[in-house]
């Protein structure tokens, strides 16, 4: 049996009742809480984690600059192994005109001395060239007898066959050796010069065969 409903009453106003439970009034006109379905509300946004491609992202979603102390540190060694090379080249090219300027030395003595005993200043080669531990075991007396028997003259001409020039301890040593062509017949010499004055400390000169 349902209540009669009381109409209501002149100058009175209808009674409200309590709004339904889970829901509210609906807000006409006014922004949601929450932006659309996807999106964060501006000042709440969570910061793009993500740069662009090929970075990574650092804090607060800005990228990170390449690490300074490897690219540092890569320059540095490509830096010292640039000077390593070029102290490797210098010293190289160093060393060549050295072992060059030596072997043009030794051939110019060589010259020197062929000239003098061929020309008959045996004794003048001896005075000049000679090493004093050589003279202790080869008198310029046998020295110029010995010559003299090769009949030598102005036509010898020397032909180097190897010229080995080296320092050790900063002691130049220089070896000759080639053939004397003389009009008519042909030597063998060796030469040995030792020392900075590049004296001579052993000869051999003999016909050849």
């Amino acid at each position: 049996m349902s209540t009669p409903q009381v109409p209501p009453q002149p100058n009175q106003e209808p009674q409200a009742f309590p709004p339904a439970w889970g829901g509210g009034a609906p807000q006409y006109g006014s922004t949601p809480p929450y932006g659309p379905p996807g999106q964060y509300p501006g000042p709440y946004a969570q910061p793009n984690l993500y740069g662009p491609p090929g970075q990574y992202p650092g804090p607060y979603g800005m990228p990170v600059p390449p690490p300074a102390k490897k690219r540092k540190l890569l320059w540095i060694l490509l830096g010292a192994g640039g000077a390593v090379l070029v102290l490797i080249i210098v010293g190289i090219v160093v060393l060549v005109n050295l072992l060059g300027n030596a072997t043009n030395r030794a051939m110019a003595v060589s010259d020197d001395f062929t000239r003098l005993i061929v020309n008959g200043q045996s004794s003048q080669a001896y005075d000049q060239y000679m090493d004093p531990v050589l003279t202790q075991s080869l008198t310029k007396e046998e020295f110029v007898s010995g010559v003299a028997g090769l009949g030598l003259d102005n036509s010898c001409k020397p032909h180097y066959d190897s010229v080995n020039v080296s320092s050790v301890n900063g002691t130049n040593t220089a070896n000759l050796a080639g053939t004397l062509q003389c009009q008519g017949k042909i030597l063998n010499f060796r030469y040995s010069f030792e020392g900075n004055d590049l004296k001579m400390d052993a000869i051999r000169l003999q016909p050849q065969g």
